[in-house]
């Protein structure tokens, strides 16, 4: 039996399989084997129960990911499974933690179930773009009926024990420390003479409406284009309400593996290890301490300072707001109230949460307050004047020490940092908005921002739930370099011919959350025309901006005003198509001697995609970001990119380097622009024979 991973111990009458594979008791091969080896020893001694109990601070959280892709060693978990269920003493697992995946998958094996209130049960592989495949798909739904079983696997959101014990996935909520009340919980069942319970034996309960799998099916079809995981999940859960077990684990492990073996998995599978690896930081030390952050100043009420006070109320780290007049000030905490209103109203925090996260925040209009705190998050006005005078006046009243952020989506934080005295203490913080919502959060490393700065923002950054990525400063940083390289194609694909409707339905059908026209709607084509502004570029001067120009001085500002290069409706929203744009696109091409053309969408989404693809190699060469990974992290949360295909560097070798080059200067001799030409880091990746990704592991 495995010594470190699994222990078996007879406790009169009571046979315990320790499981202790720490950090999360991962299902890896030597827990699968000891698990085997356990069961094999308590079939002939005198243990009258078994239970299951694991180490540390839960249960089994799932598979050992790092096993995907090598060749499978026995006993596999669909085995393990099987032994369990059909043991034929009783079996009794006890539960802390989280219970997710295979790990929950095995626990439904056993004949009774157990978990400490909090506990998290799950079954999140459609994350990862796969299905459960040792017998999710067929014993939950046996357990808490189809319908709630098909929401549990399609969402791969796990519920609470309160929950479980209502639906019927455990028996029992245990009180106190673990092992005691696990150790009791058990003798009860063998003072009851439990029997052996088989969850694969059970009838499934039908949903309430005759017609709610084929809903499902509509719904996800929309909701998960061209993935095949959702429409897979939904088959096999309806699979399980007239199939037998054996059956419905047979068809299972074919959809399972057809899953795991699918690029789609391999791209989410490659995005689950890339967000982890972005607090890598090779060149600072892991002893580099962090400094404290206790408490929190945003200067700023507007919607962005609202937003990013609630990460930090939501944390709880008091925040204080801080503003010029004592009108915005109180707009400022009512629009934050509303919101946390909203959420409550929508079942997605308690009263009782929101109250405690107010409590966290104040506001002030005297600087002279936040002299004491650990941490000044700037939030106002995208102007560099602007927030220079900010941080003059933070430099004057804030304690050495105190980290100076400054959250832009474009300006040199260099710049910024040099209005102070202290620019080791000055860092970028680029929030998305809204920013109590966006997971993203660009960390700006400026030339003297001093390493304990950097890995205090970024152990900071997880605590309020963000996943942070490190960048250094160009315009734009990372994200919004790419965004403007790819928003440039979008308005030159429009003068060529083009209609907005066709880029947009052509890349939300390749899987983007939405196109980049009706995102330009959405944000508000106000704001570019802005930062063009403030660039000096000159209305109308360059051909790409032409027809955005043109709609900001028309009024047409996006959604906000009602129309923008759509209609929008204006009690629905939705937008349709608007023939006066198609026609002012006429008129600005001819006057830039631009022809039109039919265009199709293949061309469209190369164009869009591998612009992408061509700046972030750039910016990965340029050491902006400090590896491919992070390039694609940014992309992935920030912009909607579809998560299934990896992030533009991932694509990128999905392609080839080969085909990918060929690509861009078939793109560079069509289109005669310099764009176009490789980033040198494609080239010299192609001439070594690497991809872009064997930089995630030297970077």
């Amino acid at each position: 039996m495995q010594e470190h991973t699994v222990r078996y111990e007879l406790d009169n009458g009571l046979g315990i399989i320790h499981i202790d594979n720490p950090p999360v008791n991962a299902l890896s091969h030597s827990v699968r084997a000891g698990i085997m080896d356990a069961l094999a020893q308590a079939r002939s001694d005198s243990s009258q129960l078994l239970l299951l109990l694991c180490a540390g601070k839960t249960f089994i959280a799932g598979a050992d990911i790092s096993e995907f892709g090598k060749p499978p060693q026995a006993p596999s978990l669909p085995d393990v499974i099987t032994a369990l269920e059909t043991f034929p003493k009783p079996v009794a697992a006890a539960l802390h933690g989280n219970a997710l995946g295979g790990g929950l998958e095995l626990a439904m094996a056993a004949h009774y179930r157990a978990a400490l209130a909090g506990t998290r049960l799950g079954l999140p592989e459609v994350k990862l773009g796969l299905l459960p495949g040792a017998g999710g798909t067929q014993r939950l739904p046996r357990l808490v009926g189809a319908e709630r079983a098909l929401k549990m696997i399609s969402s791969g959101a796990p519920i609470e024990a309160n929950s479980a014990l209502e639906y019927g996935l455990i028996d029992h909520i245990l009180e106190g420390e673990l092992a005691p009340g696990a150790i009791e919980w058990a003798r009860q069942l063998i003072a009851e003479k439990a029997p052996t319970r088989i969850t694969g034996a059970l009838p499934v309960a039908p949903p309430s409406q005759p017609d709610f799998f084929s809903k499902h099916h509509q719904q996800t079809a929309r909701k998960t284009r061209g993935q095949i995981a959702p429409g897979y999940i939904t088959d096999l859960v309806e699979l399980s309400l007239d199939t037998p077990l054996e059956e419905g684990l047979k068809r299972e492990r074919e959809y399972f593996l057809a899953c795991r073996d699918s690029p789609q998995s391999a791209a989410l599978r490659y995005v689950f290890f890339a967000e982890r690896a972005t607090t890598k930081l090779p060149d600072i030390a892991p002893e580099t301490p962090v400094r404290a952050i206790d408490s929190v100043a945003i200067i700023g009420a507007g919607t962005m300072g609202g937003g990013i006070a609630m990460c930090f109320a939501n944390a709880g780290i008091p925040v204080t707001l801080v503003e010029t007049r004592q009108d915005y000030l109180d707009n400022g905490l009512e629009k934050i109230s509303q919101n946390y209103a909203n959420s409550v109203a929508r079942g997605r925090f308690s009263a009782a949460q929101v109250d405690s996260w107010l409590g966290n925040i104040s506001g002030t209009l005297d600087y002279n307050d936040i002299a004491g705190v650990d941490l000044v998050v700037e939030a106002v006005f995208e102007n560099m004047e602007v927030k220079q005078e900010v941080f003059r006046k933070l430099d004057n009243v804030c304690k050495p020490g105190c980290i100076l952020a400054t959250n832009t989506s474009y300006l040199d934080v260099n710049v910024i940092a040099g209005t102070t005295r202290r620019p080791q203490d000055v860092i970028g913080a680029h929030f998305f908005s809204p920013a109590n919502i966006m997971k993203l959060l660009e960390v700006v490393r400026a030339e003297k921002t001093a390493p304990d700065v950097i890995k205090t923002f970024m152990k900071l950054a997880k605590t309020i739930g963000k996943i942070p990525v490190a960048v250094g400063v160009c315009h734009g940083f990372v994200g919004n370099r790419m965004l403007k390289a790819y928003g440039r194609q979008a308005q030159l694909l429009l003068l060529e011919g083009a209609t907005p409707t066709q880029i947009d339905n052509a890349m939300e059908q390749w899987g983007m959350a939405m196109g980049p026209l009706a995102v330009g709607d959405l944000a508000g084509l106000d704001i570019g025309y802005r930062s063009r502004r403030d660039q000096g570029i000159t209305s109308g001067s360059v051909a790409e901006f032409a027809l955005a120009d043109a709609l900001v001085e028309m009024e047409r500002l996006g959604q906000k005003s009602g129309a923008g290069y759509y209609r929008y409706d204006p009690v629905t929203r939705a937008r349709a198509a608007d023939p006066d744009v198609e026609s002012l696109l006429k008129t600005i091409a001819k006057q830039w001697q631009v022809s039109q053309r039919a265009i199709d969408d293949d061309e469209i989404v190369d164009r869009l995609v591998l612009a992408l693809v061509n700046e972030g190699a750039a910016i990965v060469e340029e050491g902006i970001a400090a590896r491919p990974s992070d390039v694609d992290v940014v992309y992935l949360n920030g912009y909607g990119f579809p998560a299934w295909r990896g992030g533009p560097m991932f694509y990128a070798d999905t392609l080839g380097l080969a085909a990918l080059l060929e690509r861009l200067q078939t793109l560079q001799q069509s289109t005669g622009d310099s764009f176009w030409t490789p980033a040198p880091l494609l080239r010299r990746l192609h001439d070594q024979g690497l991809t872009i990704g064997s930089l995630n592991q030297t970077g």
